[in-house]
């Protein structure tokens, strides 16, 4: 299992040497990538595999338990998608605003309530996710889902933000 988990990450990290964006092309804006919904489905199916294989890995599951695992997922991430590409805009609003752009500045209070709603309703889905796919699992193997999801979510923080932690000091 720490090959497979070892070779995800490898395939996660492979993204970092993508190919450049074409000559003349505008640069993304604050927040995005351009036009890159291949990139991004990509992106979600090897967070997805990562997700998957590390908690395989974390409680030791065989491979007919980790595809059941993967099923469950599927489910909760459609769930998160909307809530997550919401938040995304909200601060793409939010970051222009702060930058001066005089068309944002309007949408400044929506944007920060979608935030914060976004965010209950992500932790909401968070619970939902947790309790579903930790119902059939012994009080050790949910510490162990819990323990896990919470390293794997501050990990993921650390990897937007250019691999180091949210409050990470020298």
């Amino acid at each position: 299992m720490k090959k497979l988990l070892l070779a995800a990450v490898l395939a996660v990290s492979s993204l970092s040497f993508a190919a450049p964006p074409p000559a003349g092309a505008p640069p993304p804006k604050w927040g995005e990538r351009g036009d890159n919904s291949e990139r991004k489905a990509e992106m979600a199916k090897k967070i997805h595999m990562l997700l998957v294989v590390g908690i395989a890995d974390a409680l030791s599951l065989n491979e007919a338990e980790a595809l059941k695992m993967s099923d469950k997922l599927k489910g909760y991430e459609e769930k998160r998608r909307p809530v997550r590409e919401t938040l995304g805009e909200s601060l793409r609003v939010l970051k222009a605003a702060a930058d001066g752009d005089t068309s944002a500045l309007a949408q400044v209070d929506q944007a920060v309530q979608k935030l914060f709603d976004g965010r209950q309703q992500m932790a909401a889905l968070d619970k939902e996710m947790f309790a579903g796919l930790s119902k059939d699992l012994s009080p050790q193997k949910r510490a162990q889902l819990a323990v896990f999801l919470a390293k794997f979510h501050a990990e993921a923080r650390g990897w937007k933000g250019g691999g180091k932690g949210r409050h990470h000091r020298d």
